[in-house]
């Protein structure tokens, strides 16, 4: 790997780190304890799932998913059901609430991105920067999503 090449991951690295602290702040916000949001978010993009599988997604134990789970039924943001093909597999799913809450909370942060954005091009001569253009957020966007299917391939 070259410098330039490791330099950028550094920046990379720090970027990512400062960036969902702050996002960490905006889920707070939300009501909903940073495990739960996290696996309503695997509901809500992935679509119904077992208890294993909302495990492994969210790379913890079935045991931790279980209890995770069991807080999401006590707040009615989740169902689970008996898998009528195996009955000893439990199919979790997003209730109307579930899925008003991780809506509400993905807009959260989309927002506070989007705010971050806007104040790129800010007034304060000395702190101002230019806004990215479509072009270069596409790209960035493109690169993390790359990074994250890597680092997805590299968990199996």
């Amino acid at each position: 790997m070259s410098t330039a090449e490791r330099d950028a991951c550094i920046a990379i690295n720090s970027a990512m780190t400062r960036l969902m602290r702050q996002i960490r702040r905006v889920d707070e916000r939300q009501g909903v304890g940073r495990a739960r949001l996290s696996a309503l978010a695997v509901l809500h993009f992935g679509g119904a799932c077992s208890l294993t599988e909302l495990a492994n997604a969210e790379m913890v134990s079935r045991a931790t998913m279980h209890h995770v789970v069991a807080g999401l039924e006590g707040d009615r943001l989740v169902t689970r059901t008996t898998d009528p093909a195996d009955a000893r597999r439990h199919i979790v799913t997003l209730t109307r609430k579930g899925r008003r809450i991780i809506t509400n909370a993905h807009a959260a942060r989309i927002n506070y991105l989007e705010g971050l954005l806007a104040e790129q091009g800010g007034s304060d001569r000395h702190t101002r920067t230019e806004t990215p253009t479509a072009e270069e957020l596409a790209i960035t966007a493109q690169t993390m999503l790359k990074l994250r299917d890597a680092a997805a391939r590299a968990a199996t």
